[in-house]
């Protein structure tokens, strides 16, 4: 059996597993029929709109990824980008702290014929303004919530401090792989070093091709620099991806006929738990999320709603679109075969 598919088994075996030893800790001090016929009774018009946001957050990454692409002269449509997107998300979802991604975007994109080096910066630098917009969102959000974290949620903030420091260095090599030239050429000086103190075979030809990379990244930041505008619609878009994903709870909040807590709490709250879980090692933050959640959201839910808001708000910006794109990537799959 090939080893990309036996590594994709293993993947799915671990993420089921993790969703049913979630919703079994999750559930069994509950009422699953109550919380089935609470879910029943809600306000549809809230849910389709939180489902909504969860289409533009995903439009959002292709609009981002299709910008780049066409600055760096490549032939592509909304279409794939689309389709680059829904891959990313099914393969952030399923392999452990989003790790599957990325490499798949730019895999799926160097199989329609798009050179590997502007695929890559096209996927980095949609990634980068993701990491920017995340992290001064969830920081805003601590500072402005600071005492209530503090006083209802308390040791959520050392999971705060981890996930913002993992995703600050992320972020920090991404912009070094794309902008420093100097820095990333020591770096790889580096690792070839230890490679070779490994034995490793092929250690001239990986720098070769680190060195090969790094050229083509720097012909296209040099051009992203020279187009500010391009930039800055990326970031807005981003950031208007980030603030309706982050919107799903309140709109969960909505559907109940629940009044009194404002969005921004919502959007703040959301952004908080949104970094808290992003860099823990689990596909998808299957567990930790949903947790999360409850932990997060126990003071502006009722006790009696808030096992079927937790349900509804993952239900829609998780679970369905792990559906959806996994079927989108299986048709991806099969429609490659047969051309």
């Amino acid at each position: 059996m090939n080893t990309k598919i036996k590594k994709g088994i293993i993947n799915a075996t671990i993420f089921l597993f993790f969703v049913i030893v979630t919703f079994y800790i999750i559930f069994r001090n509950n009422d699953i029929v109550q919380i089935i016929e609470i879910v029943k009774q809600v306000d549809k018009k809230f849910i389709c709109l939180a489902i909504l946001c969860m289409f533009f957050f995903v439009f959002a990454e292709g609009i981002n990824i299709l910008r780049t692409l066409k600055l760096l002269d490549c032939n592509t449509s909304f279409k794939d980008a689309i389709k680059y997107a829904l891959v990313g998300f099914f393969f952030s979802s399923v392999t452990p702290s989003a790790s599957g991604g990325d490499p798949m975007q730019i895999y799926y994109m160097t199989k329609d014929g798009l050179p590997i080096g502007k695929s890559t910066l096209a996927i980095l630098t949609e990634f980068s303004s993701f990491q920017v917009v995340t992290i001064l969102m969830s920081l805003i959000g601590f500072i402005t919530n600071y005492k209530f974290i503090e006083n209802s949620i308390g040791n959520i903030k050392y999971f705060l401090i981890l996930g913002v420091t993992i995703n600050l260095l992320i972020l920090v090599l991404i912009l070094l792989s794309i902008f420093s030239k100097k820095i990333i050429v020591k770096l790889i000086v580096f690792i070839c070093k230890i490679l070779n103190k490994c034995n490793y075979k092929k250690t001239e030809e990986f720098e070769t091709k680190c060195f090969k990379q790094i050229d083509e990244y720097r012909i296209g930041a040099n051009l992203l620099m020279k187009n500010p505008k391009i930039l800055f619609k990326i970031v807005l878009t981003t950031t208007i991806q980030i603030v309706l994903y982050h919107s799903i709870p309140y709109c969960i909040y909505l559907s109940f006929g629940l009044e009194g807590a404002d969005f921004f709490r919502f959007l703040s709250l959301q952004a908080v738990l949104y970094i808290s879980v992003s860099s823990m090692p689990l596909p998808g933050a299957v567990g930790i999320s949903e947790g999360g959640f409850l932990i997060i959201y126990k003071i502006l839910f009722p006790a009696t709603l808030l096992s079927s808001a937790m349900l509804l708000s993952r239900g829609v910006s998780f679970y369905l679109f792990v559906i959806i794109s996994g079927i989108s990537v299986l048709f991806f799959s099969i429609k490659k075969v047969h051309n």
